[in-house]
């Protein structure tokens, strides 16, 4: 018998992010399965970042430093992640919820992970587009999807219901 052990939701702060993590930990609560939030940041999350640093400290970025303080970026988003998911989910209950952040490509960090953590599923939140829309617009999401070794579930917003055609598009692709 398959068992969920592990489910991995990446996290982007968005409002897909909180429907996706919201989804997960019921998932989560019904398996026993521990939860792996993970958010991938950038090198262009951590140029702005060291920006809006020589902002707040009044300092203007004319001559921007070579090297970008990439610990203190990953400490940030770290708190950032650890406050998301604590006003998302304001009684876990016994769910077991990990953060990771990590610096670099969003598909490979995540597949990356997948491996390393030995992932049982992924939970994926789409935005409030169809879905067909969605997967032709984003060939990363099918590259990442065929390279994944488990399972990934692709979950549609809470808020909108998903208009017939939307439907029928999903039921194609599923083919």
């Amino acid at each position: 018998m398959n068992t969920v052990r592990k489910i991995l939701v990446p996290i982007d702060f968005s409002e897909d992010s909180v429907d996706g993590l919201k989804y997960a930990v019921s998932l989560a609560q019904k398996t026993q399965a521990e939860i792996v939030a993970l958010h991938v940041t950038q090198k262009e999350d951590a140029d702005f970042f060291l920006n809006l640093l020589a902002v707040m400290e009044g300092t203007p970025a004319l001559n921007p430093p070579s090297s970008i303080p990439v610990d203190r970026l990953l400490h940030e988003k770290a708190l950032d992640l650890y406050h998301f998911i604590d006003e998302v989910l304001k009684n876990p209950g016994q769910v077991r919820i990990r953060r990771k952040v990590v610096l670099g490509n969003r598909v490979e960090r995540i597949l990356g992970v997948v491996k390393e953590e030995k992932i049982d599923l992924v939970v994926l939140a789409i935005r409030k587009t169809s879905l067909f829309r969605y997967l032709m617009t984003r060939g990363k999401l099918i590259k990442m999807i065929s390279k994944c070794p488990c399972p990934v579930l692709l979950k549609p917003s809470l808020d909108e219901p998903w208009p017939a055609s939307r439907i029928i598009a999903s039921s194609i692709l599923a083919r």
